[in-house]
């Protein structure tokens, strides 16, 4: 198996998520954070006044931080990336 490359991005300047391939994190935040593929994370981003970029997974888990307008372009590099990544669904039985 190739790994995939670290992607990092920064959401302001007290947060940095990252992703390996396998994991998302979330550094920097009130606490780190950890998300396995297997979660199915997605990001989502809020627009307006107050902007929140938000991590949900498939069972409805969220974790939102505030992000900087200015790093969007790296944030959703980052979001496409980690959904190109996602496992196939299981076949249901």
């Amino acid at each position: 198996m190739t790994s995939a490359p670290l992607v990092e991005a920064p959401a302001n300047d007290h947060v940095l998520l990252a992703f390996d391939g396998r994991v998302l994190e979330v550094f920097g935040y009130v606490d780190d954070a950890r998300y396995h593929v297997w979660e199915r994370p997605r990001l989502e981003f809020g627009t307006g006044r107050r902007r929140l970029a938000q991590i949900v997974t498939r069972h409805g888990r969220r974790h939102a931080v505030p992000y900087d307008a200015a790093l969007l372009p790296g944030l959703r590099a980052l979001a496409e990336q980690l959904a190109r990544s996602q496992p196939p669904e299981p076949a249901r039985h």
